[in-house]
């Protein structure tokens, strides 16, 4: 369907090419992504404002944070719209003369979507999808719902890489040709393609995005592209061609998958093994994980403090109370004396952990991988494990957990593209090297116990 300005807005229509495909798609879902300048956020702001003279109409922009809003939605929005619709600043929601509101909103972390759990859209708009999660995603696509008798829609835009590149990638890139709309079905954790008229199939469509397709952007800035081909080569790859192609080969965990890694907060046995990890940093992260052992030789990562610019004598206190009432056995620490003897002055043991990468990524692939006799895997991580996002870190676009680490957290390669190392990359790794701690502790313990790494524990007493 062609797309109308739903206001008179003297000077802000959508480009030919990409941006309007993205705005007359009538999939379900669909994706605006690829290269960087290509007009996407507009192009979501535009999509927003499509039902606004409907008095029962709710649209929702969202970003993970709401210093990424203000530089980017909500500027533009005020550009747009100022003089046309009322903006209320404690709602972060713009009203219509017609009644129709469009709402800005952040999820900071996963547990922040349940602050819509009551709330219905007609229309939700994801500004750079991959530094989303999964969860996020397809929770919120339950309040994509409306009483006034408009098409619910989601709509999306981003650049390759973030945290959620890979699941992104799997939703939209890998699944729907450009431009073609596809039908899916979901079935649990599976799905699968289906024709238009499938009962509760819902359709989605993807829409390549180039930086050539905003003239606005070469006008005002013909210096861009230049600044696109200065990067790094995987970051030119990216930002300037969007290709999703590249941006993530060579991944350590590929077998890591958040439907199946990632579950509910639960409570655990009080009687399971718990002990700590640590990775020191202080420009880089410092990491303290918390893990449970199962009696299924199960190993959950149940708490975690992913921090910048705190030192040790900083956290100790906290490390040691957020412990008060568990009985840690032991905690593992990266070797660095220094911040070992600070954490003894707090009442935190340490022992030194084993630090052999190789051997550590492999024994940790072994338990992310499903085994054969249940079909599960033998690490977890709770959802919202983590006790806070660094806002260090939130600004610069860095992992701010464990989990997030998984999707950037690769092996070099050559300018092909093949990896050339069995070292990983040693940027955005602190939680990754914490984990490895922990699982070769465990693998060292069985090991010296029961005389090797494959025995299963059955039970805990006396350990």
């Amino acid at each position: 369907m062609p797309f109308e300005a739903p206001l008179r807005v003297s000077g802000w229509r959508p480009h030919p090419g990409p941006q309007t495909a993205f705005l007359r798609s009538t999939a379900d879902e669909c994706l605006y992504g690829g290269a960087a300048g290509g007009g996407k956020s507009f192009a979501l702001l535009l999509e927003g404002l499509r039902d606004c003279r409907n008095p029962g109409y709710r649209g929702l922009l969202l970003r993970r944070t709401y210093p990424e809003l203000r530089k980017s939605l909500m500027d533009q929005a005020h550009k747009i719209l100022s003089g046309l619709a009322t903006y209320n600043v404690e709602h972060r929601a713009w009203t219509f003369p017609g009644g129709g509101q469009l709402m800005f909103g952040a999820l900071g972390d996963d547990r922040d979507v349940h602050r819509y759990q009551s709330a219905e859209f007609a229309y939700i708009g994801f500004d750079e999808l991959t530094s989303f999660t999964q969860y996020q995603y397809e929770y919120m696509l339950s309040r994509n719902r409306n009483i006034a008798g408009l098409r619910n829609r989601v709509r999306a835009a981003t650049n390759p890489g973030g945290v959620g590149h890979n699941w992104v990638k799997a939703r939209f890139i890998d699944t729907c040709p450009p431009y073609e709309k596809r039908w899916f079905l979901r079935d649990g954790a599976d799905e699968t393609v289906v024709t238009a008229d499938t009962p509760r199939a819902r359709s989605r469509n993807f829409i390549p995005a180039r930086v050539t397709d905003n003239p606005t952007l070469m006008e005002a800035d013909p210096g861009y592209i230049a600044r696109l081909e200065a990067l790094p080569e995987r970051e030119r790859r990216t930002l300037l061609e969007g290709r999703w192609d590249i941006s993530f080969e060579g991944l350590v965990y590929d077998n890591f998958d958040t439907t199946l890694h990632v579950v509910d907060a639960v409570d655990l046995p009080p009687d399971w093994l718990r002990f700590r990890s640590v990775d020191f940093g202080y420009n880089n992260p410092l990491v303290v994980q918390w893990w449970a052992l199962s009696g299924d030789d199960e190993l959950i990562l149940y708490r975690e403090l992913y921090a910048t610019r705190q030192l040790v004598s900083d956290i100790g206190p906290l490390v040691r109370d957020l412990s008060a009432n568990e009985r840690i056995m032991t905690t593992v620490a990266d070797h660095d004396a220094e911040n070992r003897a600070e954490l003894e002055k707090h009442g935190i043991p340490t022992v030194p952990a084993v630090k052999k990468i190789a051997e550590g990524i492999q024994a940790c692939r072994r338990r992310l991988e499903p085994d054969r006799e249940r079909g599960l895997p033998q690490i977890y991580l709770l959802r919202d494990c983590a006790l806070r996002r660094d806002p260090h870190l939130v600004a610069a676009n860095r992992p701010t957990s464990t989990q997030d680490e998984f999707a950037v957290y690769q092996y070099p390669r050559d300018a092909g593209g093949t990896s050339i190392d069995e070292i990983p990359l040693d940027l955005d790794n602190h939680g990754m090297d914490a984990m490895r701690y922990a699982v070769m502790h465990v693998e060292q313990m069985k090991a010296r116990r029961y005389g090797g790494p494959q025995y299963r524990w059955r039970r805990l007493e006396g350990i």
